[in-house]
């Protein structure tokens, strides 16, 4: 019904014409006195028009209902329109097509210029920041009080976090070039992530256990460090004070079709209205609202930007008050060709 309005308001002053013209000839044969003696054969003679255009709109109908649903189909499959149409309509149609697939295609060139001039700028704006960073590092040793020292070093640490997550972070939206998958220790990556936030943990006095994690995995070590990363580094952020020991796990575990690293501590625990929101882009929950360390909440969601890129899988699990529990999936070499296929 709808495309039936859309031709009538298409094809609306060709009906009043049609109108006019059968109007016209009805008063041509009356004035003419050609059918005086008989009425019967005026009506057949309009009977016969009414068919006759009847019949010319039915076809014309069929004729604009099918390029109609054809150049609808084409737009919405984003195929491309036959070049053999020569009717006048249709190659405005495609003439105006192309000008905006050709500005979009240009709109897409400059916002990847942009997006890539900015990583490279961050990028140099990293290793510029870190100079002064390890000179602080530096400066760490020659200074006598502990308890500034301990201070200062605490502040360089956070601002270390803080610079590779902004490294990274403008990194994650980047195309899958930057991935470079091969096969890694899991005890070996979980060791330099433990190194790596040593300070803190120690700074924090965060038991760490580890078990079972001697497994061959096939991941980019950069990026699942940086996921690692800011798993630890919320662990630490989130820690409960009120309890007496607080522990960090991270346990492995094999199945037939993936291998698993589970990171667990027992800190203050996720709401479990917040659960289903943790990945989302900006989202903080109460944690984030709460603490003193506020949370910007574009760490997990950038860790779980790239998971889907790395083609891994990552989950959590709760209960506040008790542990968080995060579990990341890396799929062995067979089912992870599967997965890419």
């Amino acid at each position: 019904m709808k495309n039936i309005k859309r031709f009538i308001k298409d094809r609306i002053c060709f009906l009043i014409l049609y109108f006019f013209v059968t109007v016209i000839i009805n008063t041509y044969m009356i004035s003419l006195n050609a059918i005086r003696a008989n009425i019967g054969d005026l009506v057949y003679l309009n009977v016969l028009i009414i068919l006759i255009y009847t019949l010319g709109i039915f076809l014309d109908y069929k004729k604009w209902s099918k390029k109609y649903f054809e150049l609808y189909n084409m737009l919405k499959s984003n195929y491309d329109m036959p070049d053999n149409e020569d009717d006048a309509e249709t190659a405005i149609i495609k003439s105006i097509i192309k000008q905006d697939d050709e500005k979009y295609d240009e709109a897409v060139r400059d916002s990847i210029k942009r997006v890539k001039d900015m990583e490279e700028y961050i990028s140099k704006w990293v290793h510029e920041i870190k100079i002064p960073i390890s000179a602080l590092n530096l400066i760490l040793e020659s200074i006598d009080d502990a308890e500034m020292e301990e201070r200062i070093k605490i502040e360089v640490e956070k601002m270390n976090f803080l610079v590779n997550s902004v490294m990274y972070g403008s990194r994650s939206t980047a195309s899958a070039e930057d991935i470079f998958l091969k096969q890694e220790n899991l005890s070996d990556v979980v060791k330099q992530c433990i190194k790596s936030n040593a300070f803190m943990l120690i700074k924090n006095n965060i038991d760490i256990q580890i078990e079972n994690v001697d497994y061959d995995i096939y991941t980019d070590k950069k990026w699942i460090l940086y996921i690692l990363d800011q798993l630890v580094n919320n662990s630490i952020k989130y820690v409960d004070k009120n309890k007496e020991k607080n522990t960090l796990e991270f346990r492995g575990n094999e199945s037939e079709k993936y291998i698993e690293l589970i990171i667990e501590d027992n800190g203050i625990g996720i709401a479990e209205q917040d659960l289903d929101r943790v990945f989302e882009k900006g989202f903080t929950g109460i944690n984030g609202r709460n603490t003193v360390y506020k949370s910007t909440g574009m760490g997990l969601y950038f860790s779980s930007n790239i998971i889907k890129k790395l083609e891994h899988e990552m989950s959590v699990q709760s209960v506040k008050g008790s542990y968080t529990r995060f579990i990341i999936r890396f799929y062995k070499v067979a089912d992870y060709l599967k997965v890419r296929i």
